[in-house]
C-alpha cells in the first residue's frame, strides 16, 4: 500500500486530478532551489539534512551498490554505531528509499514534495468522507499542506518528521472507512499499517498520531443504520463495545508487528544509550513560552522552527466561523478540543502541571512538546474546512453571529497591534502583516453576506489571499542552498584527509569537519551529532577529549554554549586515548598544544594535527618472555558494513578498534570464539598460537527478531485478505 495506490484511491472519489491541481501550488516554493539543501535561512549554519540524513543516505546507497548488502552497522560517526537501530538512518522506511534513485539532495526535496502532496490529498479525502463540500475540503487540504510548521521544520532539516506527519490524514481516512459496516475485514487493519509506517518514518511522531487515532476511533467509530433487519441491528449493537475493542487491539497488534524491525533494535539501543540520562529539562526542551501563542495571530518571519504555529489569517477567520456556525457538530467540537489541548501541551514546562508527567516511563518519547503544534495545525485546517463549508452551505446562515465574531476578532487584533506599535515605537513586519491578514480575511468573509461578488470569484480571491499569506511565511523559514555552497568551506579539508593512506578516524572538538563532507569523502569520525549515543562510549570520550559532560547532549563532544568554534577551546584531548580509537588526525578551529600531536597542515581557520600515538584499526597485544609486552599492527583484509576479516598471528589478544555492541560475533578460522571487550568498549578475542583468519560479523538478534515479527504481520494481513476473498 504505497503512495501510488493511496493517491489513486483518493482521486477515484473525485472528478479527477483537475479538481486537485491547487494542491500543487505550495510545492512551487521548492522549484528555485530544487537540488539544494534545506536551511532555515541563508545565514543558518546547520541543517539536519546535511548533518544526518545526507550522510546516512550516502552510506546506505554505497553499501547496496558497492558491497551488495543492507548495512546494519555504520562506521561513519561515533567510532561506529548500530545503523539498523537508528531512526534517522531511514533503513526501515521504504518510501524514503525512493530518494536514493535521484542525486542528493534533489531526491530529498522530491520526496518531501511527494509527502506534502500525499498529506494534502489525504486530508481532502477525509474531509470529503465527512461530508464537507469540495471548496471546504480543498481549502482544508491546502491549509494543511501549506502549514508553515512543515516548511520551518524542513528548513531545520527535519526530513523524517515531515514524512511522518504527512501520513496522519490517512490514519483518519482509514479510521472512518473502517467504521462502516460494509467495510471489509482487511480494511479494518489499514489504520494499523499506517501507524506502522508513521513509526518507521520517524518514531517521534508515533505517540502523537497513535493517541489521536485512539481518541478519534473511540469518539467517532459508530455502526451504520443502513441495515433492514431489526434482529441484525440488535445483534450488532449488542456487540458494539466488543467490536470496537477488537478493532483497536487488532490494529495496535498489526502496527507493533510491522514496526518491529525498527522498534525492537531501537529499544535495545535506547537502553544502552545516554537517552536514559535525560532530565526533566531535556524532556521539555524548547517548551513554547506562553507569549509565543501570539504566533497564532502574528507570523514569525524567519522564526524558530519549534515555535512556528502561524496558521494564516484566512484560517483563523474560517476557524472562528466554524465555531460560530457549526459548534453543534461533533466534528467541530472534537477538533477544537484537539487544537486547545495541543496548544496547552506545547507549552510543556511553562504549564504548571505538565512537568510532573516527565516521571512516567516512556514519556520521554514526547520530548520537545512544541511538536504537538503539528496536531494544532491539522486541527486548525480541519476547522477552517468546516467554516468554509458552512459559508458555502444552502442552509440559512446566522450572519449576525458571524459579523459580531469576526468584527470582534479583527478589532481586537488591530487595536492590540496599534497598542504594541505605539508602546514600543516599532512597527514590526509581523504585527502589520498579521493584523492586515486577519482584517482582510474577516472583511472578505463578511462581503459574502451581501453576495455582491460571484461565488467563484469570491472563492478565488479567498484562496489566493491564503496562498499569498502562507507563501510569504514559508519563504522566510526555508532556504534551499546549493550542494557546492554547503560543502565548499570544508571540501579542501575533506579532500586532503581522504588522500591520506590507511584506515583511520578523524576527531574534531569544533565540528570543523562536517558530517556531510566526511560522508562525501568516505571519512570516519570519532565525534558526531546523533541523538542516540552509547553511554559507554560517551564515558570514554569524556576522558579522551577532555570535554566534560554536563547532561544529555545530541553532540559528542558537547558544546555548552552552542558555539562549536569556541566552546571547547580550553579542553585538551588525550593523544593516547584517541589513539586507541584509531584517531590519526585531529582538526580544530583553533590551535592545540597537546603532547603527541604534530601540526600537519592548515586550511584557512582550521588546524590539522597528526596523532603520533595512533594505533592501527586492529592490533595484537602479545607477550614474549624475552621482549615483554608488544603491540603488533594487524591488517584488515576485507571490510564490509556487517563483516570485518583480518589475518593475525597469535598468541595474544587481538583488539579491533570497533565499538562493542550486542550482536557482534567473532570466528577464528571456522570456529566460533568468545568475544571480549578491551577497555570495556572495543572488540577483542584471544588468539591461539599460529596464523589465523579472524572474522568479526554483526548479526544482532534484535534485528532478526524484528524482521520475524514483521514477516508474521505480513502473513497475518495476507491471511485476512485471503479469508475475505474466499467469503466473497
Amino acid at each position: 500500500m504505497g503512495m501510488k495506490s493511496l493517491l489513486k484511491g483518493a482521486l477515484s472519489s473525485t472528478n479527477g486530478i483537475k479538481r486537485l491541481w491547487p494542491l500543487l501550488l505550495p510545492l512551487l516554493l521548492f522549484l528555485p532551489g530544487l537540488d539544494g539543501f534545506p536551511y532555515a535561512s541563508p545565514e543558518a549554519l546547520f541543517s539536519d539534512v546535511a548533518i544526518s540524513h545526507y550522510p546516512n543516505a550516502l552510506y546506505l546507497r554505497r553499501a547496496i551498490m558497492e558491497w551488495g548488502v543492507i548495512p546494519l552497522w555504520s562506521p561513519s560517526i561515533l567510532s561506529g554505531y548500530p545503523f539498523a537501530a537508528n531512526p534517522l538512518s531511514g533503513l526501515w522506511y521504504p518510501p524514503g528509499w525512493l530518494a536514493l534513485i535521484f542525486p542528493l539532495p534533489l531526491g530529498f526535496n522530491l520526496m518531501v514534495m511527494a509527502h506534502l502532496l500525499l498529506g494534502g490529498v489525504g486530508l481532502y479525502r477525509f474531509l470529503k468522507i465527512k461530508g464537507i463540500s469540495y471548496e471546504g475540503a480543498l481549502f482544508g487540504a491546502l491549509a494543511f499542506e501549506s502549514m508553515p510548521k512543515f516548511f520551518a521544520q524542513y528548513g531545520a532539516g527535519h526530513l523524517t518528521l515531515v514524512y511522518t506527519v504527512c501520513w496522519t490524514p490517512w490514519l483518519l481516512v482509514y479510521c472512518v472507512e473502517s467504521s462502516k459496516l460494509q467495510a471489509k475485514r482487511v480494511s479494518l487493519l489499514k489504520p494499523g499499517i499506517i501507524l506502522a509506517l508513521i513509526f518507521l518514518a520517524d518514531p517521534r511522531w508515533a505517540p502523537y498520531a497513535g493517541l489521536l487515532w485512539l481518541l478519534y476511533a473511540i469518539a467517532h467509530r459508530q455502526l451504520s443504520n443502513d441495515i433492514n433487519s431489526v434482529e441484525a441491528k440488535t445483534a450488532l449493537y449488542d456487540n458494539k463495545i466488543f467490536s470496537n475493542l477488537q478493532y483497536l487491539i487488532s490494529n495496535i497488534f498489526i502496527s507493533l508487528l510491522l514496526a518491529a524491525p525498527l522498534a525492537i533494535p531501537l529499544l535495545e539501543y535506547t537502553r544502552l544509550s545516554t537517552r536514559s540520562m535525560m532530565t526533566m529539562d531535556d524532556v521539555f526542551a524548547h517548551s513554547l513560552p506562553p507569549v509565543r501563542l501570539l504566533g497564532l495571530i502574528y507570523p514569525d518571519f524567519g522564526g524558530f522552527h519549534e515555535w512556528m504555529l502561524y496558521p494564516g489569517g484566512v484560517v483563523l477567520a474560517l476557524l472562528l466561523v466554524a465555531i460560530l456556525l457549526s459548534f453543534h457538530r461533533s466534528g467541530v467540537r472534537f477538533w477544537l478540543g484537539v487544537l486547545v489541548i495541543s496548544l496547552l501541551y506545547s507549552m510543556g514546562s511553562n504549564l504548571p502541571l505538565l512537568p510532573g508527567l516527565a516521571q512516567i516511563p516512556g514519556f520521554d518519547l514526547l520530548r520537545v512538546p512544541p511538536r504537538a503544534l503539528f496536531m494544532a495545525g491539522l486541527a486548525g485546517s480541519i476547522l477552517a474546512a468546516y467554516g468554509l463549508n458552512a459559508l458555502m452551505g444552502d442552509s440559512k446562515i446566522n450572519w449576525r453571529r458571524v459579523s459580531l465574531g469576526l468584527s470582534g476578532l479583527a478589532a481586537f487584533v488591530v487595536i492590540f497591534s496599534l497598542f504594541i506599535g505605539v508602546l514600543t515605537g516599532v512597527w514590526a513586519r509581523s504585527f502589520v502583516w498579521g493584523a492586515g491578514s486577519i482584517l482582510f480575511a474577516s472583511l472578505w468573509v463578511l462581503i459574502q453576506r451581501r453576495e455582491l461578488i460571484p461565488r467563484q470569484t469570491w472563492l478565488l480571491i479567498l484562496f489566493g489571499m491564503a496562498i499569498l499569506d502562507w507563501g510569504a511565511v514559508n519563504a522566510s523559514v526555508l532556504s534551499l542552498r546549493s550542494k557546492e555552497a554547503v560543502e565548499s568551506e570544508a571540501s579542501a579539508l575533506g579532500e586532503f584527509l581522504a588522500d591520506q593512506t590507511g584506515r583511520f578516524r578523524v576527531y574534531s572538538p569544533s565540528y570543523s569537519l562536517p558530517q556531510d563532507v566526511a560522508a562525501q569523502y568516505g571519512l570516519e569520525l570519532a565525534d558526531g551529532v546523533e541523538p542516540l549515543q552509547l553511554a559507554a562510549y560517551v564515558d570514554y570520550m569524556n576522558a579522551a577529549t577532555g570535554v566534560p559532560r554536563t547532561g544529555y547532549s545530541v553532540t559528542l563532544p558537547p558544546y555548552a554554549n552552542g558555539d562549536p568554534a569556541t566552546d571547547n577551546m580550553e579542553f585538551l584531548p588525550d593523544a593516547n586515548l584517541l589513539g586507541f580509537l584509531n584517531v590519526a588526525y585531529v582538526v580544530a578551529a583553533y590551535e592545540l598544544s597537546v603532547e603527541g600531536f604534530a601540526l600537519l597542515d592548515q586550511f584557512e581557520s582550521v588546524w590539522v594535527y597528526e596523532n603520533k600515538r595512533v594505533l592501527s584499526r586492529a592490533w595484537v597485544q602479545a607477550y614474549d618472555a624475552d621482549i615483554g609486552q608488544g603491540v603488533h599492527a594487524v591488517e584488515i583484509i576485507e571490510w564490509q558494513p556487517n563483516r570485518i576479516s583480518l589475518q593475525a598471528e597469535g598468541p595474544g589478544l587481538l583488539v579491533l578498534s570497533e565499538i562493542a555492541y550486542p550482536g557482534w560475533r567473532v570466528k577464528i578460522d571456522v570456529d566460533n570464539a568468545v568475544m571480549q571487550s578491551p577497555l570495556d568498549m572495543l572488540q577483542g578475542v584471544e588468539l591461539p598460537p599460529g596464523e589465523h583468519q579472524v572474522t568479526f560479523y554483526f548479526r544482532p538478534l534484535s534485528v532478526y527478531l524484528g524482521l520475524g515479527c514483521f514477516a508474521l504481520g505480513v502473513l497475518l494481513f495476507m491471511w485476512v485478505n485471503w479469508e475475505r476473498r474466499n467469503k466473497t
